[in-house]
């Protein structure tokens, strides 16, 4: 990752709940947290946001303005997906600059040049040119240019209602290990119904006979296929599978990678990912071992929208082996686009709250509102060190031992 840290330029005061520039200030930080976890630092004025990046020592720092948006390009992990950070990377690598990009919209700064320079006032900006700006997209401060991008929202949450991962987006490097103080196997994996992470979190934190598995999900597809793949498939060749149900139709929307759907596929790119995930496990066999045990273990399937919780904690109990994974349901582009962000910080603390009371020692693994990783850590002590440090949508938080991007 760059060696940077991120500003937001305007006024806070005047970004209040129900305006135009709130709802563009909230638009421009839940895009940023796909990419950036570390504190964002709001001010407004250029000069005052440069003078604390220069305190933090990083070498480069960029400003956002009120909806300027950092466009999100999601795959699966290992797969074709790439976004405004990745592609940062290369270009400040090739180029000389103190400042770059579009004055008050979104300005990349060099702090190190900028130090070097003496410091001097916002002047003459490089252009960032068509590698960075196809990643990049500018609502307006007002959200004068906001439609096409509400259209697009819009389209989206139409489509997670319906939707289906059939790989994960994530990583497993979170779940790579149990945590200290778990006592395997696990009782009860309580887990969003998407790809197959839930079956790495058994085979790592340890899966008996007595094992259960409860998936939620606010989408009806994304259980129904979770049913069908636990009950129908045998483990093997899963694009095979994946073809076959394509081929069935319907109105269910397969998240993939950008492009690609179910009647445009590039089959070699699906063998390749599938080839990565045998891999992780040792290989087809012990994979297929696995599934042959997991068939046999108990599973439920529970239609919940973990953003209003209730028949979720109503389910969940605090017995030894606990282990729930969400994902990043809280801060998705359908929370995003549903909620401001101090509405999504108010029912992330709810949820943390009603869970920490009804299951203590269950052992987490997701995001939070802000989409900082949370892992290995039990809801009680998460709760205490949440509510200590406040939550607030622009700090940094710690609360893993594994950072992943989501």
């Amino acid at each position: 990752m760059l060696d940077i840290v991120c500003g937001l330029l305007g006024d806070r005061a005047e970004a209040g709940a129900g305006t135009a520039t709130g709802r563009a200030r909230d638009l421009s930080v839940a895009w940023l947290r796909w990419h950036y976890f570390g504190e964002i630092i709001e001010e407004p004025d250029v000069a005052r946001i440069l003078r604390r990046a220069q305190a933090t020592g990083r070498r480069y720092c960029l400003i956002q303005g009120y909806g300027h948006i950092v466009a999100e390009h999601a795959g699966p992990d290992g797969g074709k997906a790439r976004g405004f950070f990745e592609a940062l990377e290369p270009w400040v690598g090739a180029h000389d600059f103190i400042f770059a990009g579009v004055a008050g919209r979104c300005v990349l700064v060099d702090l190190a040049a900028w130090s070097r320079a003496g410091e001097p006032r916002l002047g003459q900006l490089a252009p960032f040119g068509p590698a960075l700006e196809g990643h990049l997209i500018d609502l307006g401060a007002d959200l004068s240019a906001a439609a096409p991008f509400e259209a697009f929202l819009d389209e989206m949450c139409d489509k997670a209602g319906r939707g289906v991962f059939v790989l994960n987006y994530e990583s497993y490097d979170d779940v790579a290990e149990p945590p200290p103080g778990f006592a395997g196997p696990v009782s009860t994996l309580y887990c969003v119904a998407a790809g197959l992470k839930p079956n790495r979190i058994l085979a790592t934190h340890g899966m008996g006979a007595d094992s259960r598995v409860v998936f939620f999900d606010y989408s009806a597809d994304a259980l129904d296929f979770r049913r069908k793949l636990n009950s129908e498939w045998d483990g093997r060749d899963y694009p095979r599978y994946l073809r076959a149900l394509f081929e069935r139709g319907g109105s269910t929307h397969y998240y993939l990678w950008p492009g690609a759907t179910p009647e445009n596929m590039d089959w070699r790119e699906l063998e390749r990912l599938w080839a990565a995930e045998l891999a992780r496990w040792g290989g087809e066999a012990a994979f297929a071992e696995h599934w042959r045990a997991f068939q046999a273990i108990g599973h439920e399937y529970l239609a919940c929208n973990i953003l209003e919780p209730d028949a979720l904690i109503a389910r969940i109990e605090d017995a030894p082996g606990g282990v729930i994974w969400w994902s990043n349901a809280f801060s998705t582009i359908y929370s995003a686009a549903h909620h401001s962000l101090e509405e999504k910080r108010r029912i992330y603390a709810d949820w943390i709250e009603a869970l920490a009371e009804r299951a203590p020692s269950v052992f987490l693994y997701g995001s939070d509102h802000s989409n900082s990783s949370v892992n290995a850590i039990t809801a009680g002590e998460y709760r205490a060190r949440y509510v200590a440090e406040g939550g607030d949508p622009l700090s940094a938080r710690a609360f893993h031992r594994q950072a992943i991007r989501f």
